[in-house]
């Protein structure tokens, strides 16, 4: 009876054993749908289509009809000098980065993040472009000799398009050109600047005379043939002062498949990719210009803070704006930060990004709705 006692309670604790594990087995029957993980390579399958490149792009139009472009860079001050033409030669790009669409909670348009210094790079041109004309406005003045300021005014302006109607310049149209340019400039240091005028009326007396107008494009080329018409966005939100480094754009009725942000935070040596069009692969592929190819860099975070995150990912000029994505290709962060030594080369390896939840902080609206189910697939 003791044997059989024995057997028995041998029977019982194996049963309860396996019902146990039988248990564990039902809780962890295999990680739960939404911490698989992916390889690599099924991911940039996946993910390739849906991150563009975006140029920031310009046109700037005169108080007399006739429009402006960044040209050149002054001898003296390497500071920009705008040439100015009859003809309306459309858009001109002046700042690019990467974007990528998001899944949000409305439908209808489509809207994509990239960072708000990226959409802001057109701003130091049009401060640029109001000091020159403003300046030119000045000049003018002090160099028509008691003639008329208006034909003065005309004449500058046709000196300094100069290097951009003309393929060679002779000596004599070089100096004047080097001296007009210069003399402009001179005279915004002179006369306009904060550090000379600190009300800053004169500079806004010429300012208003110039009177430059601003359109400002931003143009979200999809991966493939560079032939391909790229989606025109509107600017919806961006941080003020860039804090954090967000904007949101949007794109009336697009078809585009968006990515998820990952609802899980992300932690210390997660496996992550950074994604983006890095201007140094142009440099690998004589054929660049012909298309749109996104890079993928692998790496780990190496350091979270409440805000952002450090990765060791290769990040260079070109991919601020592009999604750091996870193992289970969602979207942790938003691409910003690249440092540079002391002299002045990238770290390649030292990069910093947005969180992505910060993205929600931004446009709360856009994801009030969202069911978190759609990130638990």
């Amino acid at each position: 009876m003791i044997f059989d006692y024995l057997k028995n309670s041998n029977k019982l604790l194996a049963a309860t054993a396996m019902a146990a594990a039988f248990l564990i087995l039902s809780a962890w029957s295999g990680p739960p749908a939404f911490s698989q993980a992916k390889s690599w390579e099924q991911i940039d399958r996946e993910l390739k289509a849906r991150v563009y490149h975006i140029n920031v792009a310009m046109k700037i139009k005169l108080k007399d009809g006739s429009f402006a472009m960044l040209s050149d860079f002054s001898p003296k001050y390497r500071r920009p000098v705008f040439a100015a033409y009859d003809k309306d030669f459309g858009y001109r790009v002046v700042g690019f980065g990467t974007s990528f669409p998001v899944v949000i909670s409305r439908g209808g348009d489509t809207y994509f993040v990239t960072n708000h210094h990226v959409v802001a790079s057109h701003l130091e041109v049009m401060d640029n472009c109001k000091k020159f004309f403003a300046a030119m406005r000045l000049y003018a003045e002090q160099t028509a000799s008691g003639g008329d300021v208006e034909e003065r005014f005309s004449r500058l302006r046709t000196i300094v398009s100069l290097p951009s109607a003309k393929q060679e310049l002779n000596t004599a149209e070089r100096v004047m050109y080097s001296q007009t340019v210069d003399g402009i400039w001179d005279c915004y240091q002179t006369y306009l600047s904060p550090q000379t005028e600190q009300g800053r009326a004169l500079f806004n007396k010429y300012s208003k005379e110039s009177m430059p107008v601003f359109e400002t494009g931003y143009f979200l080329h999809p991966p493939g043939l560079a032939t391909q018409r790229p989606l025109q966005a509107s600017l919806y939100k961006a941080c003020q002062n860039g804090r954090p480094d967000l904007a949101i754009l949007v794109v009336k009725k697009a078809r585009v498949t968006p990515i998820e942000l990952d609802t899980i935070s992300p932690s210390e040596g997660q496996e992550i990719q950074a994604i983006g069009y890095p201007t140094a692969s142009d440099a690998l592929d004589e054929d660049s210009s012909k298309y749109f190819a996104p890079t993928f860099n692998t790496g780990r975070i190496s350091r979270v803070t409440p805000k952002t995150l450090q990765v060791d990912a290769s990040v260079t000029t070109g991919m601020s704006g592009g999604p750091l994505v996870n193992r289970r290709g969602k979207v942790v962060g938003v691409v910003s930060m690249r440092f540079k030594n002391k002299q002045g080369a990238e770290l390649t390896s030292f990069s910093g990004a947005v969180k992505a939840q910060l993205i929600k902080e931004v446009a709360p609206e856009l994801f009030d709705n969202l069911s978190t189910a759609t990130n638990s697939k």
